[in-house]
């Protein structure tokens, strides 16, 4: 996974809240073991560092906390939770000879650009995140993204990918491309769509739309 940027970034901001957070549970926790030692007398003098309580908050924070309901109506993260399997399709202007299995069942021959199944598959935390592309013939994987959230009324992704290439497509070497996605969330259907194009030596280019299945 690599970190991501966001145009409405505030972890500086955040950073210090759990800072605060880890404070008063160091502070609690010596309370808490001030009042049991009355009883439990094994429990006086325990204490939990500072360093160990926001290690705890940050990691809580960074992997699950940051997409709950209450924090994003907080406006404190406003980047989507995209995790999770994404399918749906391409259409490429590569014109090169595609196998039936690889191409969707809508592909029109009439149509200008080839029409092939394709997926999603997207790890993300707070500050990191992988997009895994994939057809039956290649796939990619991100190194290096961005999130914008203030522009426009849904949110959008960039990204740049690099594709190793693949043996079961001929003159398919390894490559570099950018992919930008809109999020959308409506009629309790999540969606991705968006476009792509590859670097020099492939100079392909094409839509991209994605439905979250899992």
């Amino acid at each position: 996974m690599h970190t991501y940027s966001t145009d409405n970034d505030l972890r500086p901001k955040v950073y210090g809240v759990l800072a605060l957070l880890a404070y008063g549970i160091t502070i609690v926790v010596e309370f808490l073991t001030t009042a049991l030692s009355i009883i439990l007398p094994f429990a006086a003098g325990f204490v939990i560092s500072w360093g160990l309580a926001f290690a705890i908050v940050w990691k809580a924070h960074s992997h699950g906390v940051w997409k709950t309901w209450p924090v994003q109506a907080l406006g404190i993260t406003r980047v989507p939770d995209l995790n999770g399997k994404w399918e749906g399709w391409i259409i490429t202007s590569y014109q090169g000879d595609i196998p039936d299995e690889a191409l969707h069942s809508d592909n029109d021959p009439s149509e200008d650009g080839q029409k092939m199944i394709a997926s999603l598959d997207i790890d993300q935390t707070w500050r990191k995140i992988n997009i895994h592309f994939e057809t039956t013939q290649t796939q990619s994987d991100s190194n290096g993204a961005t999130m914008l959230t203030e522009e426009g009324k849904w949110p959008n992704i960039s990204y740049q990918y690099e594709n190793p290439g693949s043996s079961l497509v001929e003159g398919l070497g390894m490559h570099f491309g950018t992919a930008s996605l809109e999020y959308r969330d409506e009629n309790d259907t999540e969606t991705l769509e968006g476009l792509y194009y590859t670097g020099p030596g492939r100079d392909n280019n094409g839509l991209m739309y994605f439905e979250q299945v899992d």
